[in-house]
């Protein structure tokens, strides 16, 4: 499971929940966001102490984009920025 933004620890707090779960990781922009969720809100950044869980701080998309196809089965957006075209996919019916 890859996890892009959720750095307060909100979803992360929840996927671990999922026994089938083996690893998840979690790319969040902003390192001060993860900082102070872990200090003043440690019962929703619990997640991040989870051993399955690896964290990189950076842009989420560039990690996307830099992954072999099918590393993920999947991806999870808890973004306060819009990633346009990226997260909107035109729908055939």
């Amino acid at each position: 499971v890859l996890v892009i933004g959720g750095g307060d620890g909100g979803v992360l707090r929840e996927v671990p929940r999922h026994a089938s779960v083996e690893k998840i990781d979690i790319c969040e922009i902003g390192k001060m966001v993860v900082e102070v969720s872990k200090q003043f809100f440690p019962d929703i950044a619990v997640g991040f102490e989870d051993p399955r869980v690896t964290l990189t701080v950076g842009d989420g998309v560039a990690l996307l984009k830099n992954v072999p196809e099918g590393t993920y089965n999947t991806v999870i957006v808890d973004s306060s920025t819009l990633l346009v075209g990226y997260i909107v996919v035109p729908f055939v019916f």
